[in-house]
């Protein structure tokens, strides 16, 4: 049986691309994975980049942004409800903050090796994003990345990071000004780690190839959860100026016996308590002909000793039109065979994004999306999803979401 949702997002970008409480646990019926219409006003961002002094050794660039959407799914949820299988831009029928973010940078030089970032971070996707957080939803959502660094000059110039930072799987990132689409894909938001806490080196061996090397706490973790470390290596090459690949990978124990505040094990967010020894591959590529056009391909394939595996692909178009306006295409699958990662049994999921992008000046970008979702059967989805409440506002970290077929609609895609 196949469910279908199609969505559509509006958003835009200002400034150059740079009382919460625990609610009881409710269930959420909500028709099809078929209707989804979203109206995202995404990303108001600034970066006036102040300088404390003229002296680069106490430079510090500051920078920041907005973010703000709306969306519509014409499943009909209920107001302010989940929308279908979807992270991050979860609301439906409701203005929502997603993101507000304060980045300062104290970048290494030569005369001065030691450097800084932190970035903090509120807005509903600071909760989300620290749904199964080990050490607690509230305990580490406020910064995004906080971390300390090192630099090396020298033939082969050489970082050493420590502390908190983005995860280095996958072709997206959590800042939505860096996609191509305003939504993420569910690679992204699924199947591939989103944060991880501990040493992140990187080594530019030539001008065609980087290399780095990852020890830190697990998938998604700043608190350990089960007293083991998770080793990464990746590597970009450059084949020419117009085509680079990145394989990336990593190896060690994920998940728990202890459950995290969502009720799913270790920050990677198994269904089952138990550590498994876990690896993850995936392959990114992109290809730039010209100014004009972009390709990208991001592929993951990842397998849990005893537990099962999960893996999936995307491929994206993206077309400069004009000066002011940009247009991308997203096609994705997503396969959790053993329901690993979705926390709905086995799924297979499909889905095709249309982006439009308008820049209105130097600070402000416009973004319209269309998204079409499709399921290969009916499943239950545990999401964090948010509900409202006369002067107050509730934080739903267990939510079960019903997707189920109110009205068929035949996928394009071929489900087994």
């Amino acid at each position: 049986m196949n469910t279908y949702q199609f969505s559509m997002t509006w958003a835009w970008i200002a400034g150059q691309p740079v009382r919460l409480r625990r609610a009881q646990v409710l269930p959420l019926r909500i028709p099809a994975i078929r209707g989804l219409y979203g109206l995202a006003l995404a990303t108001l961002s600034l970066r006036p980049g102040f300088a404390q002094s003229n002296d680069p050794k106490w430079k510090i660039d500051i920078s920041g942004y907005a973010d703000l959407y709306y969306q519509f799914d014409f499943g009909r949820p209920p107001v302010n409800g989940g929308v279908n299988g979807r992270w991050y831009d979860i609301n439906h029928d409701a203005y929502r903050l997603a993101a507000l973010q304060l980045d300062l940078l104290h970048a290494p030089t030569d005369r001065s090796p030691f450097g800084f970032f932190v970035s903090l971070y509120g807005g509903k996707n600071a909760d989300i994003l620290a749904t199964t957080e080990p050490g607690g939803i509230n305990t580490y959502k406020d910064f995004m990345q906080a971390y300390v660094t090192y630099r090396f000059a020298g033939k082969a110039p050489t970082t050493i990071d420590f502390g908190k930072w983005y995860a280095f799987i996958g072709y997206e990132a959590l800042d939505s000004r860096n996609n191509d689409n305003y939504s993420r894909s569910f690679l992204f938001t699924s199947l591939e780690p989103d944060y991880m806490t501990g040493f992140r080196v990187t080594t530019i061996l030539n001008p065609r190839l980087t290399a780095n090397a990852y020890l830190y706490q697990g998938y998604n973790e700043v608190q350990d959860s089960n007293h083991g470390k998770t080793l990464g290596l990746a590597t970009t090459y450059a084949f020419n100026p117009k085509l680079s690949a990145t394989l990336q990978g990593y190896k060690g124990q994920e998940g728990s016996n202890i459950a995290n505040q969502s009720g799913s094990f270790g920050g990677i967010g198994y269904p089952t308590a138990g550590v498994s020894d876990t690896t993850q591959v995936c392959l990114s590529m992109t290809y730039q002909p010209n100014s004009r056009d972009k390709f990208a391909f991001d592929g993951d394939y990842a397998s849990a000793k005893g537990m099962g595996n999960w893996n999936g692909a995307e491929v994206v178009y993206r077309c400069q039109l004009s000066t002011n306006a940009a247009a991308a295409v997203r096609l994705e699958h997503a396969d959790d065979t053993d329901g690993l990662r979705f926390l709905a049994g086995p799924v297979l999921l499909h889905s095709l994004t249309e982006t439009y992008d308008y820049t209105v000046s130097r600070n402000v970008l416009l973004r319209f999306e269309f998204r079409q979702d499709f399921a290969s059967k009916d499943f239950v989805q545990l999401v964090l999803g948010f509900q409202e409440a006369p002067g107050d506002l509730d934080l739903c970290a267990n939510r079960e979401v019903l997707i189920s077929p109110s009205r068929k609609k035949r996928s394009p895609f071929p489900f087994p």
